[in-house]
């Protein structure tokens, strides 16, 4: 039987461009999980056995972040995986505003099996909205395999 215990890491979101926001900063809001997931073949439904939010902020409690710096967040899990389970990365940032409808930069899922969990970056696509652009930092480390 074959196993990984990784750590996943959220470390931080970082504000590349204000873009048409007033001002030199984002309010950023939004949530980031990482699951550990199986296919149940005897109900033939994906089923949950380990859930980790590493990051939870509402509209009404955004993080300002500059242009040009990073939010630190430094959130991590140690999540066990064996054959047959995968490790679930969702998440997605939005920027709150004062006037008319908050603007959602993106949203992100990737699932990894077993055989893909390797230490190293998450590779997570840049999020933007009207030249509004965010990078979320992310990593894998197994910490022990058999």
């Amino acid at each position: 039987m074959s196993f990984k215990k990784v750590r996943v890491t959220l470390h931080s979101i970082f504000n590349d461009n204000t873009g048409d926001d007033p001002g030199n900063e984002l309010e950023l809001f939004g949530r980031w999980d990482a699951n550990r997931l199986k296919f149940d073949p005897d109900i033939a439904e994906v089923v949950s056995l380990e859930h980790h939010n590493l990051w939870d902020r509402s509209g009404d409690d955004a993080q300002s972040v500059v242009e040009g710096t990073a939010f630190i967040i430094e959130s991590s899990a140690d999540i066990d995986f064996f054959d047959g389970e995968f490790l679930q990365i969702v998440g997605h940032v939005s920027e709150q505003d004062d006037f008319g409808p908050n603007d959602v930069l993106g949203s992100f899922e990737r699932n990894l099996n077993l055989s893909d969990i390797h230490d190293g970056l998450v590779q997570i696509p840049q999020f933007n909205e009207s030249n509004q652009r965010v990078n979320v930092k992310m990593s894998l480390r197994v910490l022990e395999s058999a």
